[in-house]
């Protein structure tokens, strides 16, 4: 923010100079500091994308660590899995062997068991062939052993022989059976032996029994250990898949939101490598809205304040010159009484030359100090409302120029009006002013030469007739002064409907969709299918365009303008374009259309060819038409025309959109689209429309301040007029009291002729008002705004009806003075 020391007031020329004086050194400090700013912009940007840089790289680290940390102990968790897999498989193995080697030493038991048992049929078999063979063994041996005790018996009585043979017999015998004995006796050992050996193999068949017992219960002891172990392996394996796969899931999610962030560093230094060295632009103060607007509404009123007062003066002067005229004929009598007595001309002028000079001063005095406290005081008041500046104290200005100028033409109204009226008077010998002036001679009316009306109207009204166009100095300054006021009024009416409705007209005709949105990206075809897939139901219809400021040189002079590019599909269901006659074709290639301001303002013709800058690119268009607008300047152009003339495709960055619902759901809607992902800025037209409502209200103290001057001026003419009618025919109204009227006739015999004349000042009004309105309009130049005269019937009828009812405010206020006439007067002599 520069603050200059040359002391200019703002909005003049010489504040516009000193800013033009330092602009080049500004704008070479400001290219200093644009290059200073690229250095700060970069090493800015260097230092956050090294920040980002170093904290991307201690995620990169920590998801490193929480991955290898994850995956170790996943790893020493499978390890654990794997083992007790192995020790699970082992122990089925030592099972399965023990469960083998139980069957095998059951079978083997089985087995032995059963030879035991077969054995023990054998002992038991033997045991009964060893018991038979001892008994009869026994038997024998107790034979054998009586044979031998008879042979001793016998001895002495046998033969020595016989006896030896007998006795070796016998010996033999025992030799056999011992042998046999001998022979039982190793068969019981071996029973024994074998009883013994199967008590042995009974044993050990129970231990084995009892082994093989004892080792399938260890083995369903261990089948459920084992079970329980395979159960928590299964449950660990689980477990540990999951834990995977969510460490997997996990890291890759990372990995993907580290690809994400290098991809995001990677666009971040290319952003950081095409950042251009900045431009510097020195801007005064009027780019501020504020400013600007306080600017174009002191414009507005500077523009009424030029034309209107040449009105006022008009009326004003048209006063002076009847009031001095008329009090100057009133006095005609006097005046030559007193140059009877020898008073100079000089002497008589300047008596009336005071009155009227006197009457002039202080009127144009004191009017122009109560102007320039009360007119000011209103404005403000008005338009500090929408600038917030309604309780800042007003500085009134007293402008000595515009104080001259009024003395100025109010001395020079009433006592030029004073002389000339005084000089024809002095022309004239001191006796004949003495006596009455003689009256005008009678002439026809051009009303009496058309029978076809004159014969229909009735003797009241052809004498009101008559008297009406025969007084032509009356009836030019009625016609003058009335609709000089009706043109006022309809001027104070055209320019509220004018400025106060431009928005309605913008929004209404030519603008027709509901809002716009702005993005950060250029939206391609398939961005465009997804943005208008997010809008959904919230848009009925959108047009995807080209929206760009851009400076337009229009011969010497540069206006700044948006400019749209559209390849014209849909477009006129979103802008209307047309001019006064009819709709405008949307530009061909290498063909623009511009609004009508360049028109009006810059001279810009249908064929004329217009210079278009945006940013460092410039192209070259040919008018193709104007069109109406009312808000900001556009130039519209075709897709193709875009491209061609500045060498590369338009940047599809704006929407126009039609809401789909009512308009109290329009700014939710916008809401809506407004957090979409690439979405912008939002501008709804309702509340650009209610802004530009904000601003031109206040207008409206200051187009009744203008209609109450206007009421007031007509009051003023009328009653003037009326009153010096009244005056001027006194004798004649006595006349036609003393012939009977009542006073209902009478007031309407001097009444008609009053609203016969404002009827014709109206109408004389209407069509000065147009161009009154038509001339102030057109001197009302806003950057923003573009006004086109406009006035409705109603404003039309408004300003005839006040018109009229002025006329009958002064009818009602003559009615006393009338009804106070004496009808002795019509009786007296001037003599």
């Amino acid at each position: 923010y520069v603050k200059l020391e040359s002391g200019a007031g703002a909005y003049s020329d010489e504040y516009d100079e000193a800013c033009d004086e330092v602009k080049p050194e500004l704008k070479k400090a400001g290219k200093a500091a644009a290059a200073a700013r690229y250095e700060d912009v970069v090493s800015e940007a260097r230092e956050k994308l090294d920040k980002q840089k170093k904290k991307y790289q201690d995620k990169v680290d920590k998801v490193e660590r929480e991955k290898k940390k994850a995956y170790s102990e996943l790893a020493s968790a499978l390890e654990k899995i794997q083992d007790g897999e192995k020790k699970l498989a082992s122990g089925e193995k030592k099972i399965k062997a023990g469960k083998r080697k139980i069957r095998k030493s059951e079978r083997l038991l089985r087995k032995s068991s059963k030879a035991i048992s077969k054995n023990e049929k054998k002992i038991k078999k033997n045991r009964k062939k060893l018991n038979a063979s001892q008994k009869e063994l026994d038997k024998n041996s107790e034979e054998v052993a009586k044979q031998k005790a008879e042979l001793e018996a016998q001895k002495e009585y046998m033969p020595e022989e016989a006896y030896k043979q007998a006795a070796a017999q016998i010996a033999a015998a025992e030799i056999e059976l011992r042998a046999g004995q001998k022979k039982l006796d190793r068969g019981a050992a071996k029973i024994r032996a074998g009883e013994k050996k199967i008590a042995k193999g009974k044993k050990q068949i129970a231990a084995g029994k009892r082994k093989a017992a004892a080792g399938k219960a260890e083995i369903k002891k261990n089948e459920k250990e084992l079970k329980k172990a395979r159960k928590k392996l299964v449950d660990a394996r689980k477990e540990y898949e999951e834990g995977k796969a969510e460490a997997d899931d996990k890291f890759a999610e990372a990995e993907e939101k580290l690809q994400d962030g290098a991809r995001k560093l990677e666009k971040a230094e290319k952003k950081i490598r095409k950042i251009k060295k900045g431009k510097s632009y020195v801007y005064g103060r009027e780019i501020n809205i504020g400013y600007s607007t306080f600017e174009s509404n002191a414009g507005i009123v500077e523009s009424i304040a030029t034309v209107f007062p040449l009105f006022f003066f008009l009326v004003a002067a048209l006063v002076c010159m009847t009031t001095m005229t008329r009090m100057i004929d009133e006095q005609r009598t006097q005046i030559g009484v007193l140059k009877a007595l020898g008073y100079s001309n000089h002497s008589v002028l300047a008596t009336y030359l005071f009155y009227s000079g006197s009457a002039a001063l202080t009127g144009a005095i004191s009017g122009f100090f109560i102007g320039c406290k009360v007119f000011p005081s209103v404005i403000w008041h008005a338009y500090g409302m929408m600038l917030n500046m309604a309780d800042r104290p007003v500085a009134y200005n007293i402008n000595v120029p515009l104080l001259a100028v009024s003395l100025v033409t109010a001395l020079v109204c009433s006592t030029g009006a004073t002389w000339i009226t005084c000089a024809q008077d002095f022309s004239v010998a001191p006796a004949q002013l003495i006596r009455p002036k003689a009256p005008k001679d009678g002439k026809r009316i051009l009303l009496e030469r058309i029978p076809f009306i004159w014969n229909r109207l009735g003797f009241l009204r052809k004498v009101s007739m008559r008297n009406i166009f025969r007084y032509k100095k009356r009836f030019f300054m009625m016609v003058i002064g009335i609709s000089g006021c009706t043109a006022l009024l309809i001027a104070g009416f055209g320019i509220s409907t004018t400025v106060k409705n431009v928005a309605e007209f913008q929004y209404s005709e030519i603008e027709k969709y509901d809002y716009t949105v702005s993005f950060d990206t250029n939206m391609t075809k398939e961005k465009q299918d997804d943005f208008t897939g997010y809008a959904g139901e919230h848009a009925r219809n959108i047009l995807f365009v080209h929206s760009s400021g851009a400076d337009v040189t229009c011969g010497r002079t540069t206006v700044t303008a948006n400019l749209i590019a559209s390849d014209g599909k849909g477009f006129p269901g979103f802008i209307d374009l047309h001019d006064g006659q009819g709709d405008i074709a949307f530009p061909g290639k290498g063909e623009a259309v511009v609004c009508r301001k360049f028109r009006d303002h810059y001279n810009v013709k249908k064929g004329d060819v217009i210079t278009v800058k945006e940013g460092s690119k410039h192209a070259e268009f040919t008018v193709s038409g104007i069109c109406e607008n009312y808000v900001y300047n556009y130039v519209y152009v075709s897709s193709a025309t875009y491209e061609e003339g500045f060498g590369k495709n338009a940047q599809i960055r704006t929407a126009l959109i039609i809401d789909s619902g009512s308009d109290d759901n329009i700014r939710e809607d916008a809401a809506y689209c407004a957090r979409y992902k690439h979405a912008g800025t939002i501008s709804v037209n309702a509340d650009m429309l209610d802004r530009v409502r904000d601003m031109m209200v206040s207008l409206d103290a200051v187009v009744l301040a203008v209609i109450l001057s206007a009421a007031l001026l007509a009051f003023i003419v009328l009653y003037n007029l009326t009153n010096i009618n009244i005056t001027e025919r006194i004798r004649e109204i006595a006349t036609i009291k003393v012939l009977g009227f009542y006073a209902g006739e009478t007031s309407a015999y001097v009444f008609r002729e009053n609203f016969f004349l404002t009827g014709i000042s109206a109408l004389v009004g209407i069509p000065l008002g147009k161009i009154l309105l038509d001339f102030v309009v057109s001197n009302i130049k806003v950057d923003m705004i573009f006004f086109v005269a406009r006035v409705t019937w109603a404003d039309y009828l408004w300003s005839v009806l006040l018109t009229f009812a002025f006329a009958v405010l002064v009818a009602l206020v003559m009615y006393t003075k009338l009804d106070r006439i004496s009808m002795t007067e019509s009786l007296k002599s001037i003599e």
